[in-house]
Parts: C-alpha cells; sequence; structure tokens
C-alpha cells in the first residue's frame, strides 16, 4: 500500500487535551495506522481515546468524518487518499 498524506482536526475536548487543532500524519491508507501514527505524535493516550482495540474498530462514541462525510455513514472499508481531511469529534454532553 503506499503512503498518503492526511490533515487531522481535532474538536472539543480534544482539541484542548491535545493542545492542538490540527495536524498532518503520513499513513498507509487506513483508519487505524492514521491514528497509530497521530499517537506517535499526540501522544499513545489518543489510541484509546478514539479507537477500541478489544473490538477492533473506531469507538462507537466517536464522531469521525473524512471530508465531511461521517465513517458511520459509508458501508464500506474506509481508503484513506492524499489530502483527505479527517475531522475526529469526541462524545459530546450537555443539554
Amino acid at each position: 500500500m503506499s503512503v498518503v498524506s492526511v490533515k487531522i482536526l481535532l474538536f472539543a475536548t480534544l482539541r484542548s487535551k491535545y493542545k492542538t487543532r490540527e495536524l498532518a500524519v503520513e499513513c498507509d491508507g487506513t483508519l487505524l495506522n492514521m491514528i497509530e501514527n497521530a499517537s506517535k505524535i499526540l501522544g499513545l493516550e489518543f489510541i484509546d481515546d478514539v479507537y477500541d482495540r478489544k473490538e477492533g474498530k473506531v469507538r462507537d462514541d466517536m464522531i469521525i468524518m473524512v471530508n465531511g462525510r461521517n465513517i458511520k455513514d459509508l458501508k464500506r472499508e474506509i481508503t484513506l487518499k492524499d489530502n483527505d481531511v479527517v475531522a475526529v469529534f469526541p462524545p459530546l454532553a450537555g443539554g
């Protein structure tokens, strides 16, 4: 698989916790590899914040959008391409 460069946008509590709005990472085109490579920059805790290792998938309470489309609406394996924008939203609470 080829290497692609993507931009990750962090929102809400993730933005506060990791003290950044966005970062660029290279990955093999898979979401898991993107998350793993982002954790090399942000810290290993980032993996557990967005990925359920036991289930082998993105945490159900996370909203992850690729180029404005929620990955939960995409009924196929996600393959990232060069210059894709991945927005990561943590669980929201409040009223």
